[in-house]
């Protein structure tokens, strides 16, 4: 018998430990040959690429939909804590986010405004350091990738955090499948919006696209699993054709400029398929099970972390060995190394010196019990009688 929470864990776990891994794949690798192939009008130009025989690498641009796992992941975790939960505080949401986010984030941000050579007192390295300090640098192009590249989707998952309340309010009064529909109007009309004023856009990640407008959709996708999850059900049938649809609609999505807009989308909806499935697998121990939901585990940190360093770390050990091939083979082990003490020192000390402060003010032992405060949003009064609370034998 696996439990409930177990299930969700290893099956969440494992799949945030595969989106790390495809973003620190094409983060690692796209600099040194390409990261998008060029346009030529509407469509992808492959015959300008100089090496034909890098079209073997293409299949890793799609790294870049690990982001969009992570989104989906993101949020299956936050739905499904608060249906756990059977109430919702707004006070008690953003201090937990913020302690679980900010102390490891704001190490990296300090680590990489040094290492960068950011002049902090001019004016240029004002914006960018307040900019990212406060989860706003993804709104601007000169922000957007300043210290460190990967730090826009932070941002953007913060920005969706302050939306969960609303999502909240929408789901009580008509329901979580409703939100979808919701959610996915405001990121069709923000598209609209985004193609009138800046026009088509040359990459598939810009501020216009990393809108929180627009990414709505797809973490509601992840609420939408997890609300499934929660009582028992299957959030998709027929998943296999399902992807076999979906999935070359992505690819193909890339390839024409005007559906551009929708790839990230498409990525997520694939995501929250795949999501659903190993969230019901018949998880075994297994060495490859271990090491991804490790991998998972410290995700966090690694994305933190990885991008900017990637070629320093690589560059000194090449020097140090002498051979590029050591160096490569070193990255990932060293960046997991690294990951893990970020995750035990700045994401574990964080999340505890969040709880003792917050016991400390409430004077009180259960401080991150959520039956303790006062619920601002409840459930649906059929979400919370239907489906068992924990999964069936597995």
């Amino acid at each position: 018998m696996t439990t409930h929470l177990e299930t969700k864990s290893v099956g969440a776990d494992v799949l945030r430990g595969l989106a790390i891994l495809m973003v620190f794949i094409y983060h690692a690798f796209g600099p040194v040959y390409f990261s998008d192939v060029p346009w030529d009008g509407w469509f992808r130009n492959f015959d300008s690429l100089a090496n034909r025989q890098l079209l073997w690498y293409y299949p890793i641009t799609f790294g870049w939909s690990g982001v969009a796992l992570f989104f989906v992941l993101s949020g299956f975790c936050i739905h499904y804590s608060f249906l756990r939960s059977r109430c919702f505080d707004v006070t008690q949401f953003f201090y937990k986010r913020f302690w679980r986010i900010y102390p490891a984030y704001v190490m990296a941000l300090l680590f990489f405004t040094v290492l960068e050579h950011i002049n902090i007192l001019s004016r240029f390295g004002a914006e960018q350091f307040l900019s990212h300090a406060l989860f706003l640098h993804n709104f601007r192009d000169g922000t957007f990738f300043g210290i460190n590249p990967s730090f826009w989707s932070i941002a953007t998952e913060v920005q969706l955090y302050l939306l969960f309340p609303l999502f909240l309010v929408i789901r009580s009064r008509y329901g979580v499948a409703r939100c979808l529909y919701v959610t996915f109007f405001v990121g069709v009309l923000w598209r609209a919006v985004s193609i009138y004023c800046w026009g088509l856009p040359d990459h598939l990640i810009t501020p216009a696209l990393s809108s929180p407008l627009m990414t709505w959709f797809d973490w509601a996708l992840g609420a939408f699993v997890a609300e499934k999850f929660f009582r028992g059900e299957q959030a998709f049938g027929r998943k296999k054709a399902l992807l076999l649809l979906i999935l070359p609609l992505f690819v193909a999505s890339t390839l024409f400029k005007p559906s551009t807009t929708f790839s990230f989308s498409l990525a997520a909806v694939a995501s929250a398929v795949i999501l659903d499935g190993a969230l019901h697998f018949r998880w075994r121990s297994r060495i490859w099970v271990k090491s991804l939901a490790f991998i998972g585990g410290i995700s966090y940190s690694l994305y933190l972390w990885h991008q900017p360093l990637l070629f320093r770390v690589t560059f000194h050990i090449e020097r140090l060995t002498g051979s590029p091939i050591v160096a490569w083979f070193a990255l990932l082990p060293l960046m997991i190394a690294g990951s893990w003490v970020s995750f035990r020192i700045f994401e574990q000390i964080g999340i505890k010196a969040g709880e003792f402060i917050w016991k400390l003010v409430k004077n009180s032992a259960v401080a991150f019990d959520s039956n303790s405060p006062k619920c601002a949003v409840r459930q649906l009064p059929s979400e919370n009688a239907e489906g068992p609370q924990h999964s069936p034998p597995m």
